[in-house]
């Protein structure tokens, strides 16, 4: 009996080693991801009761995840804040050259659209965590008033257990941008009915006992939908006016008058 299942511990150990030099966490972040859209209501439960046996807690999930989306847009060379060709939309390249010439470089020179690029990534990149968070209050905010008896960093278990479910989902559609930006939004509503099916599953397992409680804790979740999306769109263009302003002297409110 031993001699069998020492192969299996081998190959788990395996497993391990590779992850945790991957990711700085073991082999149940495989396991996690699955069970986030199979078994959610367990990998919740089982962050709420700090037992990590089987799963590795949810933030730990997410940040793993959430370094992962830059690898992937890194490797396909998709920006994942946008560029200034996205952002300028219908402009045509000589109100965006016209543009860029009210603005110069730190060193005096003229302003290229690739330095743009650069700059909005880099600084993009870095605000992403706090809109990330300062998004998601509307939702744990909504979650406590659910429920008030959970502490709130339990229901920031189970907020990340759904978000978890449809992150990597998203993660892979990254490059999809490289084909179509409607494709990529497409892969977006997917990823969002995702979420809000694991998340329904949740509301069902921690925040109602009927049907009825159910489909208006869910209905309260989607109404929610466009305040997180104005709050992230807002915290994104806030970011592009300071980045142009700060590294190339460029007004955002000028660029936005040209259309």
């Amino acid at each position: 009996m031993d001699n069998e299942e020492k192969p299996k511990d081998r190959s788990s150990d395996l497993l391990d080693s590779i992850s945790i030099a991957a990711f700085d966490v073991d082999g149940r972040i495989f396991r996690t991801v699955w069970h986030s859209l199979v078994r959610a209501p367990d990998v919740a439960q089982a962050a709420l009761s700090g037992d990590y046996t089987r799963y590795i807690a949810p933030i730990r999930l997410f940040v793993a995840l959430f370094g992962l989306q830059f690898v992937v847009a890194n490797v396909f060379n998709t920006p994942l804040t946008g560029n200034l060709d996205q952002l300028a939309g219908t402009l045509t390249p000589e109100q965006i050259q016209g543009w860029l010439a009210t603005g110069q470089m730190p060193d005096g020179s003229a302003v290229t659209t690739a330095a743009v690029d650069q700059a909005m990534d880099e600084w993009g990149s870095l605000f992403l965590w706090p809109i990330t968070i300062i998004s998601s209050l509307p939702y744990l905010l909504l979650l406590k008033l659910y429920r008030p008896s959970i502490p709130f960093w339990g229901h920031v278990q189970i907020y990340l257990t759904s978000t978890n479910a449809s992150f990597l989902f998203l993660i892979f559609m990254i490059p999809l941008i490289t084909l179509s930006y409607g494709a990529f939004i497409a892969g977006l509503v997917v990823g969002m009915v995702i979420y809000f099916v694991v998340m329904t599953w949740l509301i069902v397992r921690f925040y109602s006992r009927t049907v009825t409680g159910t489909v208006l804790r869910t209905l309260g979740l989607l109404a929610l939908l466009p305040v997180t999306l104005a709050i992230s769109s807002t915290g994104q263009l806030l970011v592009m006016a300071w980045t142009f302003n700060h590294e190339f002297n460029l007004s955002f409110a000028e660029l936005m008058r040209l259309y």
